[in-house]
This record gives C-alpha cells, structure tokens and sequence, in this order.
C-alpha cells in the first residue's frame, strides 16, 4: 500500500501504534550531552540492538567524536519498513538520514515514491559540487542515470559487485549435503530431480531419526521464492522484474508465457510435499531456523561469504554436527534450453536518502561521514574493528582477531561486540570486489575459512559453467507510475500454489482479472514514458 493510498484511505493516528511498536528512536546517554552539538537520526533495517543500548558503542563513539554529532539509530522492520516510511514522509518525521530500497527495486511502487517523495520535498539533494567528498563523488559519478529529471541526484546508491558475475551468488540454494549421501541422491540435473529430491528430504527421514519433522525446500524471504529454482524454469522470471521482449518493449515476467510454466511447477512442489506447507506463512528467522535446526533440506538463500558468515553463525549455536560437513551450495541445473543460468542483480541494491528538514550544518557532517564511510579507513574500522583492541597484524601482516577463534567469522564476532556495525557498514559501503571470493588470509579472517571455501566454490563454479541472465536495467531503475499490480501478481501466485483448482486455469483467471482492471494499458503507459524520458535526453 502506497503513500497516497493509506492517504486516503486511512487516517494517520490509526496507524500511530503501528509506528510506535516499529520504528522507535535511541537517544543514547544523553546525560552528557553537549547541547551545542546537533544529534542526527539514522535509519536502518532491524538496528534494534543499536537503538536500545543504553550508551553508544566504541565504534560509535568513535565516529562521534571524530565529526562531532551524537547518533540517534531508528530501527524499521523489514516486513513494515515501506509502510513506515510513506507515513513519515507524509508527516515530515523522515530520519535525518536513511535507507531504504526505491530505485533499485523491481517494484513499480517503490520506483514510482521516489519521484513522489521528490516532488513532496520530503528528501533533499546532494550538492552539485562534492569536490570536497572525493569518495563520494567519485561513487556518485558512475550512476549517472540516477541523476532526476529536475538535474539532481537525490540517492547513494549501495553498489553490490564491481564484476557482474559475483551477483551470481545472490541467488543460490543451500542443501543439506549430509542428507542428500544418506538418501543417495545426486546433484539434479532437471526440475523433476530437483522436485524428487526436496520431496524426499520431506518424506523419507534424511536425518534419521525415525520422526517425521522435515521439510523439503522454503525461501528465507518469501518475495524471492523461486530466485534459485526459476533459473532452471524461466530464468529471466526469477525476480518478478520487467522483461524485454521481441518487439523491444518491456512487460512484468509474470505476464509471459514461460511464468506459466513456473506457476505449474510450484504447484506440483506444494503437492508432492517438496515445498514447505507452511512457506508463506514464515518469516524470514524461522526458515533460516528451521534450516539451521535440522528441519529443512533446501534454503534458498545466497552464496556470498558474509552471508553464509552470518547462518553459519546461526548454525553454530543450534547444531554440533560442523557445518562444513553437512551444508553444501548447490549446482544449478540446466533450464529447459540445456543451459545453466545464474543470476544477474543489479549494479547497486538499496540507497541512501537524506531528508529535506536536514540543515546545513548537518549535512556537512553529513557528508563528511558517509565519505569517510566509503574510503579504506572507513571500511578498516567497520570491518576490523579497533586495532589492538579488536584485532592486531602479525609480523607477516595478516590480521588476528582479538575477539574469537581463528576458525570463526572476526565480522560476526565485532557485530556482536559492536551492533552499530549492522548500520556503519551500510548505510554507505563501495560493493564487493572478485577478492571478497577468494580463500586468502584476509578473507578468512573476515568471514571463516569454512564460508570462504563454500563461497569461493559457488562462484567458480558460476563463472566457468552458467551463462547470466540478461535484465534492462536501464529501463528496470526508470521511476514508473504506482499501481497495485505487481502486489495483487504475486498474491495470486501464491493463491495458485497452495489452491485446489486447476492452477494455470487460476493464474489465467487472475491474469485476466487484472487486465480488466487496466494491467495492459499500464504497461503500455510505462513503456511510452520511458520512451518519452529517453528522447527527452537524446533529442534528435
């Protein structure tokens, strides 16, 4: 639900306690405070830990008194966090500074509160002159097309990957590798292997124990079921977005023949017990619970090492069986034209905005933050932590935690030592490069030598034996109008896996229903005013 809807449908003090019980504010030991220097307010995703310390962290104090400002952490929730944002930019209480996912969406609507947000005066410009943040600027400069149409760049886009192949590893599927040796299955080479063998983990006790407590195969997110297995389905559906077509203009993939074919497939995944029964009704802990806890097989998830840093971390505390030997990434396997794909993303995922009511004074600190942010001494200190006190450097000049074991990731360790981590490190941050894949002793000391090897495997296998898929971006980041339709899509999908009639005969009827509703002269709307803004750059 968009801005302008819950306007007008809603009043604003119905919602109050739904913004109350998510989106609170931490003020710190306030008891202290120097009057004369200005308290900014960030927002982040489920920084609750930050918001509720009593005092700020080392590494918190140490930015505060390094550009003098106190810091006030809101925490948003990400099942909520769209809401909270449209009515606090409707009521002008934006944090000072925030992030969230607008022009890097797939999404319409989210495209689409940007120009909204622009237009009400709700975010605030960057400077057109940031030679004094060379960081930034130099960021700044290499996403042009995210400049607005009024001249002005308004979002810090997050880059994800400076190759595009390491986005591969945004979509991966984590299995239960113990499992599948004691059931005797191998890798899947086709969507059925792939439907038999999460049956399997579901109904033919993998782990032994001679009760009937698992699942086959769940989504830790449930807006990206299907990231992974579409790959060998409908690759260029596996994330909702728009899609070229063959007469070079551009449509939502589920309005295509070949998401028919996904519909299909998911529905036979539901009844042959290989989907988890209850996937859309988990949030996002309990299916990364329920893998780490012995009643999942296969997790969609993703493949870089900070990521599985993080389930490993997870696992860990629930399991004694080592995780090196029982998970696994899995090898996707060849879609119906006999080649494996794996996944594109975006160049930048998510953004950071700095709200209108923003003073000058402020924005220099500001700025001044999120450059140091993006240079090395910046990424040192949120991904080391302190010298000496976190870390030190051995004679032969590689990095020893000072706060866990060797075989263990030094970054979860420092974030749970220092929760502000969760919000320094990327409320600004320049992407991942090819090294952040590779087994060295840096990377080993970050993430665990167990997380590297499996995210270095992944890739490998990626770059030598997939073909990508290929998206427009270009037209994928043009703010659209807002609609319903993608929303309403998905709901219906949903409703065709787990209903009892005919599924394409349902996903027809939804289709068609949304058509009524104008879905066709939409698309058609949309493609004609990025027509329009591209002719409006390259006039001839």
């Amino acid at each position: 639900m968009k801005l302008y809807k819950i306007l007008r449908t809603v009043s604003i003090w119905s919602l109050c306690p739904f913004l109350l019980c998510g989106c609170g504010i931490y003020t710190g030991n306030t008891q202290n405070h120097d009057e004369n220097i200005c308290t900014i307010s960030f927002g982040y995703w489920d920084i609750d830990n930050m918001q509720n310390a009593a005092v700020s962290d080392g590494i918190t104090q140490y930015l505060e008194e390094k550009f003098g400002f106190y810091a006030s952490a809101q925490s948003f929730n990400w099942s909520t966090y769209k809401q909270q944002y449209q009515i606090l930019a409707a009521t002008g209480d934006l944090p000072d500074v925030f992030t969230t996912v607008m022009l890097s969406s797939n999404d319409a609507d989210d495209t689409a509160l940007f120009n909204q947000m622009v237009e009400n005066n709700a975010i605030r410009p960057l400077p057109d002159d940031l030679s004094d943040y060379p960081n930034l600027e130099r960021l700044i400069s290499e996403y042009d097309h995210l400049r607005h149409t009024d001249g002005h760049f308004y979002a810090i886009p997050h880059p994800q990957f400076t190759e595009n192949i390491l986005s591969s590893s945004d979509a991966a599927l984590l299995v239960r590798r113990d499992w599948m040796d004691a059931l005797g299955i191998e890798d899947p080479q086709n969507i059925e292997d792939f439907i038999d063998m999460v049956s399997a983990f579901a109904s033919q006790d993998p782990d032994g124990n001679g009760i009937d407590d698992t699942a086959g195969y769940n989504v830790n997110t449930l807006a990206a079921l299907g990231k992974w297995v579409m790959l060998g389905i409908a690759p260029e559906c596996n994330v909702y977005s728009w899609i070229q077509t063959s007469d070079q203009t551009y449509c939502p993939a589920w309005m295509t023949e070949d998401f028919r074919n996904v519909v299909k497939v998911y529905r036979t995944l539901y009844d042959t017990g290989g989907l988890d029964p209850d996937f859309y009704a988990k949030n996002p802990s309990a299916v990364v619970d329920d893998f780490a806890s012995g009643r999942l097989g296969a997790l969609e998830y993703k493949s870089s090492a900070p990521a599985l840093a993080e389930l490993k971390d997870i696992w860990d505390s629930k399991n004694e069986l080592p995780f090196s030997e029982c998970v696994d990434v899995l090898p996707i396997f060849p879609a119906p034209d006999g080649v494996r794909y794996s996944n594109s993303s975006n160049t930048f995922w998510s953004e950071t905005y700095i709200s209108a009511s923003v003073t000058e004074e402020k924005m220099e600190i500001i700025l001044r933050l999120l450059d140091y942010l993006l240079s090395d001494e910046g990424m040192a200190l949120y991904n080391q932590g302190i010298e000496g006190t976190d870390y030190t450097v051995s004679e032969d000049g590689t990095p020893v935690s000072l706060i866990t074991d060797a075989d263990s990731s030094h970054i979860m360790a420092l974030l749970k030592k220092y929760p502000s981590v969760e919000l320094w490190s990327n409320i600004a941050n320049r992407g991942w490069d090819a090294s952040h894949f590779e087994d060295t002793p840096m990377t080993r000391f970050l993430y665990g030598k167990d997380c590297v090897k499996l995210a270095h495997e992944s890739l490998d296998f990626c770059r030598k034996h997939t073909v990508q898929v290929q998206r427009p971006y270009t037209f994928l980041t043009f703010p659209k109008e807002t609609s319903s339709y993608g929303s309403s899509a998905f709901q219906a999908f949903i409703q065709c896996i787990i209903g009892e009639d005919d599924p394409l005969s349902m996903w027809d009827n939804s289709l068609n229903n949304l058509c009524s509703q104008g879905l066709e002269s939409y698309v058609e709307r949309q493609n004609q005013l990025y027509l329009n803004a591209k002719s409006d750059v390259n006039p001839m």
